[in-house]
């Protein structure tokens, strides 16, 4: 978890996408996934700012 710390806020990310539209997180959503993660902070963001984006992102609003 130390050497990849993105990867630990991606795993976040697709659980709390997944949480928030009641729909699994599928390959196409990755770059949006990726989009979400650049804007709230890149490899190591705080989980509010990590919502805020996710509730503002395409992902949450088309689903």
């Amino acid at each position: 978890m130390l050497a990849d710390p993105r990867a630990v806020s991606r795993n976040l990310a697709n659980q709390l996408v997944a949480y928030a539209t009641g729909a699994s997180v599928g390959f196409a959503d990755r770059d949006a996934i990726e989009a979400v993660l650049t804007r709230a902070g890149g490899a190591n963001p705080r989980v509010r700012s990590l919502i805020s984006e996710i509730v503002q992102s395409p992902l949450f609003l088309n689903k």
